[in-house]
Formats: C-alpha cells, sequence, structure tokens
C-alpha cells in the first residue's frame, strides 16, 4: 500500500492537474475570505469554510478522477488486479493519496483564520472553537467526497467522465437535504439524517458531533468497500 500511495503522490504532482486544482480553491477560498470576512468585517471563518463546502461537489471529483480511469486508459489495470498485492491496498493507496492533496489544499487556507486572529479588533475575541470545529467538519466532509470520487472513477477508463459521474452523485447526495425539507414526514426526516451536508451544520456552530464524525467516516468507509467490490468483481470476471 506504502508503494501505491507514493506512486499515486508523485503522479499528482508530476501532472499540472493537482496544481490547478490547489490553485483555483485557494482563490476561490481567498476572494470568499476578503468579500466574508474582510471586507463585511465578520469574525466568523466558518461562515467561509460553510460556502466553500458547495465547491468540494466539484474539486473532490477532479482530484480522484485519474485514480482508476488514467489505468484502464493505459491498460495498466490488469497488472493491479493480476498483482499479488490485495485490492483493500489498491484502493487505500490511492485514496490515501489524493487525501493527502486535499489536506495540503486546507493546510494552505489556514493562513486565513491566523491573519484574522493577529490583526482583529483589540479586544476582539476570535472565536477559535467554532473555527477549528468548522475545519473538523469540512475535512471530513471533504474525505466522504473523495470516496465518492474514487468509486466513480473505478466504472470508466476515461478522467473527463469519472469527473462528471462523481459530480453528478455528489450533486445528487447533496439535494437530499433539500429534498428531505420538501418532503416532509418520516421518509424527508430520513433523508436529512443521511444527508452528508445537513451533518456539518453542527460542525459550522462549533459544536463536534460524535454522531456526524462518525457518520462520515462510516460513510467514507462503506463507499470506499463497494469500490473495492467493484474492482474485485471484475478481477473474477
Amino acid at each position: 500500500m506504502k508503494a501505491i500511495y507514493k506512486r499515486e503522490l508523485q503522479a499528482f504532482f508530476k501532472s499540472p492537474v493537482a496544481y490547478c486544482v490547489v490553485a483555483f480553491f485557494t482563490a476561490l477560498l481567498g476572494l470568499n475570505f476578503w468579500y466574508m470576512n474582510l471586507y463585511n468585517g465578520s469574525i466568523e471563518f466558518s461562515n467561509t469554510l460553510a460556502v466553500m463546502t458547495s465547491y468540494l461537489t466539484y474539486f473532490a471529483p477532479f482530484i480522484t478522477m485519474r485514480l482508476f480511469a488514467d489505468e484502464k486508459k493505459n491498460g495498466t489495470e490488469v497488472l493491479l488486479r493480476t498483482s499479488p498485492i490485495s485490492m483493500w491496498q489498491v484502493v487505500l493507496g490511492k485514496y490515501f493519496a489524493a487525501a493527502t492533496v486535499f489536506l495540503l489544499m486546507n493546510a494552505v487556507t489556514v493562513v486565513c483564520p491566523v491573519i484574522m486572529a493577529l490583526f482583529m479588533n483589540e479586544g476582539g475575541v476570535f472565536p477559535l472553537s467554532m473555527t477549528v470545529g468548522s475545519y473538523i467538519g469540512f475535512i471530513l466532509l471533504g474525505l466522504a467526497y473523495l470516496a465518492v470520487g474514487t468509486f466513480a472513477s473505478s466504472v470508466t477508463e476515461s478522467q473527463t467522465v469519472a469527473a462528471l459521474v462523481g459530480v453528478v452523485l455528489l450533486l445528487a447526495i447533496t439535494f437530499l437535504e433539500t429534498i428531505g425539507y420538501q418532503i416532509q414526514g418520516w421518509i424527508g426526516q430520513a433523508l436529512i439524517w443521511v444527508s452528508l451536508s445537513s451533518r456539518y451544520n453542527d460542525f459550522a456552530s462549533g459544536l463536534f458531533s460524535i454522531t456526524s464524525a462518525i457518520y462520515y467516516i462510516s460513510f467514507t468507509v462503506v463507499v470506499l468497500l463497494i469500490t473495492i467490490i467493484n474492482i474485485e468483481r471484475k478481477r473474477w470476471n
């Protein structure tokens, strides 16, 4: 798994895709940070991160689109399926490489709340717990989205199609909350409960919800298991 992880991480930064994704993500966050926090004088960086969660729907599939699609296109997927290494190690190695890129993206953004904490008006209180909680929720949400993108990459040999499938799946998951509020009743409540985006609200308000954290982790594990099963099915076929 370690070898797969290193290979994928190197492949990310040998192509311009990772640099473009990180640069575009940082630019969007910087723009929202300038408008929502600096221009409007708000010290709640959690609001900026909340806006950025909608962009994750598009960024996550672009990070993961090449993981398996590229292997299929180059014909190296057969080598992975017939190699002595277990498929769960292959999937986790690739997923962890994508997760590392995502975490690096978030590490760059820490400079924004640091700027606010250092240069805020004297006597002001920086909402540290709310900011940390927002980051935890944002990262957990992003990792869940990456799992969906990894699955999307395993069903096609085209990186473009993989990105589109990932975006469509994540949009469908995101709209579960909206549909739930429209339907109401127990079905609506069930849709809201399974929605990934609805669980981010607790973190954004500074509350560390263990239930939501466990749900994000469980969702990620289940989707990765589905990805492994999908690839193993092709191996046996």
